[in-house]
Formats: C-alpha cells, sequence, structure tokens
C-alpha cells in the first residue's frame, strides 16, 4: 500500500477522468501538427511558387543578356564540318561572334526540331538565335561566277561583275596583271588562258583579287595533275585554247586539230608557218554571228592575228578546259593542213592535207551557209 501524499495525481483520478484526459492531449497533439504540416505547406508552396516566379525572371533576364538581337552585321563565312553537332556548331557561332550565347541557339533549334546540314553558310555577325538559325534551315546561296571551258577573259570579267563584285575591284584585279602576280611562275603577257573553267562560289566578304587567286591557284593544279611542267605551260595552253575554240567536243576531232596546227608550224608546212585560225581573228574583233571573217579583219597587223604572224599567237585566246589541253598534249598522227566544220550544228568537221581537198571542202561549208546565213567563209 502507498501513502496518499506518495501517489502521482492521475493515481487519484478516476480510470474514466484518465481516459479523458488522454483523449484531450491526443486532440491537442493532433491540431498542433495540423496546424504545422498547413504552415509548413503554405510556407512550402509559397516557397516553390517564389522560386519558380524568380527563376522565371531571372530566366528571361538571363536570355535577354544571353542573345544579340536583329539581322545580324558584317558578313561571317561559316564552314560546318560534317558530324558536327548542333551544341558544336552553336559553340563554334559564339566563337566566330554570329551568336552571343549558345543556349538560346541550341533552344531555338530544338524548338524547332531542325538540323544542319555540313556545308559552308553565309552568316552575319551578331545576329540573333533565332535569326541565326533561320539562316541556317534556309541558307541563302552564295553568288556564283561560272566559267565555261573556252570564256575569254574579258567575258569572265564581266561575269564577276555580274556576281556583285566592284567593277574598279574586278579591273584592278585582272587588267594588268600576269600569272606571276599570283605566285604561278610562268612567262605570260596576261591572265588570259590562266584562269581556270569552273563554278566559282563569291563567299561573303570575298575580294575580286582573292577570287582570281583561287582561279589561277586552280589552273596551277591542273598543270601539276598533268605533269606540265611551267616552261611549257604557256605554249601548251596556247595551243588549247586555240583547240578549245576551233573544235567540237569530241576528243579524236580535237586532237585533229592540234595536230593540223602542229602541221602548220613545222617544216613541212604548206602555210608558211601561219596557223591561219579564224579564233584569233575573232579574239581581236569580236566573233561574228555567221562565224566568218573579213578581209579586213585578216588584214589586221594585230600579233594575235595568226593571218599575218607565223607560229602561235602571244597567249591564249580563252580559258581552254582539261579536254583541250589533253588533245594539244597529246595530238593525233596525220599530215593533215586545213580543216574545216563543214556543219557548225553538229560540229562534223573535214580535214585535208592538200589545199585543193580542202577548197572541196569548203564547198560543203559553203552551203550549210548559204542555207543558214546566205554565204561567207571560215575555215582554219
Amino acid at each position: 500500500m502507498h501513502d496518499v501524499d506518495d501517489l502521482g495525481i492521475d493515481d487519484q483520478l478516476t480510470r474514466s477522468e484518465l481516459k479523458a484526459r488522454r483523449r484531450r492531449r491526443m486532440l491537442r497533439r493532433r491540431r498542433t501538427t495540423i496546424i504545422v504540416v498547413a504552415a509548413l505547406l503554405v510556407l512550402g508552396i509559397g516557397g516553390i511558387v517564389a522560386v519558380s516566379v524568380t527563376t522565371g525572371a531571372v530566366q528571361e533576364v538571363l536570355d535577354r543578356s544571353d542573345d544579340y538581337e536583329g539581322e545580324g552585321g558584317e558578313p561571317v563565312v561559316v564552314e560546318v564540318l560534317p558530324g558536327t553537332s548542333t551544341t558544336q556548331i552553336a559553340n563554334q557561332l559564339v566563337e566566330q561572334d554570329v551568336i552571343k550565347a549558345s543556349r538560346p541557339f541550341i533552344r531555338e533549334a530544338e524548338e524547332r526540331e531542325v538540323s544542319f546540314q555540313a556545308r559552308t553558310y553565309s552568316m552575319r555577325s551578331q545576329m540573333s538565335a533565332a535569326a541565326a538559325v533561320e539562316a541556317m534551315v534556309n541558307p541563302l546561296s552564295a553568288p556564283q561566277v561560272v566559267i565555261p571551258e573556252g570564256l575569254a577573259l574579258v567575258d569572265i570579267r564581266a561575269r564577276m561583275v555580274e556576281a556583285g563584285m566592284a567593277e574598279d575591284d574586278v579591273a584592278a584585279a585582272i587588267d594588268e596583271q600576269t600569272p606571276a602576280d599570283y605566285g604561278l611562275d610562268v612567262d605570260a603577257p596576261n591572265l588570259e588562258g590562266y584562269l581556270f573553267p569552273a563554278t566559282y562560289d563569291v563567299r561573303p566578304g570575298a575580294t575580286a583579287e582573292a577570287l582570281v587567286q583561287e582561279m589561277v591557284e586552280r589552273t596551277a593544279h591542273e598543270l601539276d595533275d598533268a605533269d606540265i611542267a611551267l616552261d611549257e605551260a604557256h605554249e601548251l595552253l596556247t595551243l588549247a585554247s586555240l583547240v578549245e575554240i576551233e573544235s567540237p567536243a569530241d576528243p579524236e576531232v580535237r586532237r585533229q586539230v592540234a595536230r593540223v596546227f602542229l602541221n602548220r608550224t613545222g617544216d613541212d608546212s604548206r602555210t608558211s608557218g601561219l596557223l591561219q585560225s579564224d579564233a584569233t581573228i575573232a579574239y581581236i574583233h569580236g566573233a561574228r554571228d555567221d562565224l566568218t571573217t573579213t578581209a579586213d579583219e585578216r588584214a589586221d597587223d594585230n600579233p594575235y592575228n595568226t593571218y599575218m604572224h607565223p607560229g602561235l599567237p602571244p597567249g591564249p585566246v580563252n580559258s581552254p578546259g582539261r579536254a583541250a589541253v589533253d588533245a594539244a598534249m597529246d595530238p593525233a598522227d596525220g599530215d593533215w593542213q586545213f580543216f574545216v566544220a563543214v556543219d557548225p550544228d553538229t560540229g562534223e568537221t573535214r580535214f585535208a592535207e592538200t589545199y585543193d581537198e580542202h577548197l572541196e571542202n569548203v564547198e560543203e561549208y559553203r552551203e550549210w551557209l548559204r542555207e543558214r546565213s546566205g554565204g561567207g567563209e571560215s575555215d582554219g
């Protein structure tokens, strides 16, 4: 037995009173828990909302500061290599100051679900990410200078101007310049024949001088590839330019035409060493619609007039292609001294060893002229 003083207060309560007290305590603890949890939830949600709102505001500020505005300024050439990822492209654009930061560009590309091809792109400095992506998704084609085989220097000049280059810059890059001025060590009076026929892209910011340099370097590469010594290049290109313009595309006919010119300048020449090429007359005076030349034109004392001056002209009369060069390097075997295209529409060409035989072939050509243009004469 315990004394009354030794008993706790709970021991002095009845069983029902103790049960009621425990219930009240439980309810108080439960209410406190609910209040705390609710407070935490309010604070947590508020914190989440606050963080979300704040993060969005910061993100918007960051986006604005990490991106340029507008379509950009100065032209920039961007070369994307095969296998380059979007992130790598973005970093490359940042390095070239096309875009300010990579993140807006990558996000723009992802949102548009686009990929980029390996190629050369014409971009601008300090473009917005959206403008940069658009420029790469829908790239503008660079202007081109197309030089077909047989095009003369005066026409190449015109095509460079048509491609958007300043006429004065083109003139400075071509007039009174020689291949040696562009690093090709050949003895030539001008650039005629040394701007290789091909298609050249005019990249943003490219100068006329840089484009001419590219053309001359392409010629140098072709000469090296054909194993042509530089001390032989000028004479060979001069002959090839005549073959290019005096013969159709048929390789064998080209080789025969090359042989005719070599025979005319050889020891057994029947033309007193004169090439008598109408292509050189056209080079001086311009080509006539009926492909003929006049007596007055053939009497001109111009050094390129092969009716007046024996041997090859001072230099090429156009930019010959590789096929014409190959024909000049490997002429056909034969004793022909004359040729004439009896049907310029088809390129059908007759070759002759004697002048009398040649006159018979010329009559065929005259018949073609009578049917189409009413007369004239043009033979090799």
